[in-house]
């Protein structure tokens, strides 16, 4: 897989008219909290982790563009690293498991780079690397394009490790589901099942920090804390929602998903009715889907089926044309429809060079600026949301309030904070692949498997 990558690097580099020098990417050391030894945990950076597939610190990687000849650079370990760290692997070990043309020490790294770089001396590194050899000339303004663009087209190896993490996450949410209708009644409770859930199945790398939100808490988009009990069911707020934004990464490529599920094990009410609504949103995004599709359209299509919605709901009034004129459908979903999704979660290339974001209301906050071609893996996670700082502005302002049935708006905010569903999806030639899309959203499906824990 990661011998392919590089391939598809030196490719798009050569496309650019390069078609000499060297390649020098490093990966990550090991990083400590500020003023102690006690170490972070271990992730390897991103773009090396492309090129070589290693997930150890200290290694580096000199690829010689003229012939493609990959040289893994690996930390000549001591005596006392084996005897706190554990034996290191021998250089043809690496080389068998990562598929390089040869295996050499840091002692040896300059000796290697003038054999790659040639008689040019150059060496292309990252924008930003902070690099600099003697007697070399360092480029920084090639191999970003190459290795970015390289990133945002998957191989199909690439698409069934992601598959494997959406199999482990997309368990570990119906394992969430299930605890909650078998007594959990905390995010923390949530967050640790989750966690050893992904764990157990070998996954114990989360692609990010999970969210957590019960009840009203699901209106913060990144809710991180995790921390408070959710509430019970009232006879004002029949329904807690308990929304679960969480995955797990295989092989450093992530997973990201989000499902939302009563409290009760059972929708009912203003609850049932956003839900309904965000799901329809996300049924009519997939069923458009395609190559050539513009994904900006994609978000435009869902803010519509949610102005729709929330028409036939009440919440919303006046002519379809002029609220969306008015952007008022960004007062409730006012995030962007979804990202690219590989080895980091939100995945590089969003935005290619000269492609600048849309200055409009939610939309701006849309993270990817592309014609969908096959073998890009996006998310789909449109969401309706009752966030309190815009809609007391929007309340506030003539223009817009006109727009809102205040009653029933009230009435909404105090029963449901937000709900998002997240889905993850690869272009193929003809349509689309949903990798997750078997994680139970209907809401048939959700209280059957919150009846059957």
């Amino acid at each position: 897989m990661f011998a392919q990558n590089r391939l598809k690097v030196l490719g798009n580099l050569r496309a650019a008219g390069v078609s000499s020098g060297a390649i020098y990417a490093k990966g990550h050391g090991v990083g400590c909290r500020k003023w102690t030894d006690t170490e972070h945990p271990f992730r390897q950076e991103s773009f090396f982790f492309y090129l070589t597939g290693v997930d150890e610190p200290d290694f580096h990687i000199v690829i010689n563009v003229t012939t493609g000849a990959a040289h893994l650079i690996a930390p000549r370990r001591d005596d006392d690293h084996a005897l706190w760290c554990g034996p290191s692997p021998t250089a043809a070990q690496l080389q068998s498991a990562h598929g390089t043309t040869s295996v050499r020490y840091d002692d040896e790294l300059a000796m290697v780079l003038a054999e790659c770089a040639g008689g040019d001396a150059v060496v292309h590194v990252l924008p930003g690397a902070g690099v600099s050899f003697e007697g070399f000339s360092v480029v920084e303004d090639k191999l970003g394009t190459a290795i970015v663009e390289a990133r945002v087209i998957k191989t199909p190896d690439e698409i069934e490790v992601m598959r494997k993490a959406g199999k482990i996450s997309g368990e570990a949410h119906v394992a969430l589901m299930k605890a909650t209708a078998g007594g959990a009644r905390s995010e923390g409770e949530l967050d640790a099942v989750f966690k050893y859930e992904c764990a157990k199945r070998g996954a114990p790398m989360l692609a990010y920090t999970p969210i957590i939100a019960g009840g009203l808490r699901g209106a913060t988009l990144h809710y991180v804390k995790n921390n408070l009990p959710f509430s019970s069911p009232t006879a004002e707020s029949p329904c807690p929602i308990v929304l679960v934004d969480a995955a797990c990464e295989v092989q450093c490529y992530a997973s990201d998903i989000t499902r939302c599920f009563p409290v009760s094990g059972k929708f009912e009410g203003d609850a049932k009715v956003i839900y309904e609504i965000v799901l329809e949103m996300q049924k009519r995004v997939l069923a458009a889907m395609k190559p050539g599709v513009q994904w900006e359209n994609m978000h435009r299509l869902a803010a519509e089926v949610a102005l729709d919605g929330l028409l036939k709901a009440g919440i919303l009034q006046g002519d379809r044309s002029e609220l969306l004129a008015n952007h008022i459908p960004a007062l409730f979903f006012p995030h962007g429809l979804g990202h690219l999704l590989g080895i980091d979660v939100h995945d590089c290339g969003g935005y290619p060079k000269g492609v600048e974001r849309i200055q409009e209301p939610g939309i701006r906050y849309l993270r990817m600026r592309r014609e969908l071609k096959p073998g890009m893996v996006v998310t789909v996670e449109p969401g309706i949301y009752f966030v309190n700082p815009i809609l007391d502005k929007a309340i506030a302002d003539p223009a817009v309030s006109r727009f809102l049935n205040l009653p029933v708006l009230a009435r909404f905010r105090k029963n449901v904070g937000g709900v998002r569903i997240e889905d993850d999806v690869a272009i193929t030639d003809t349509g689309i692949d949903n990798l997750t899309g078997w994680v139970p959203k209907e809401v048939a499906d959700v209280e059957a498997v919150m009846a059957s824990h």
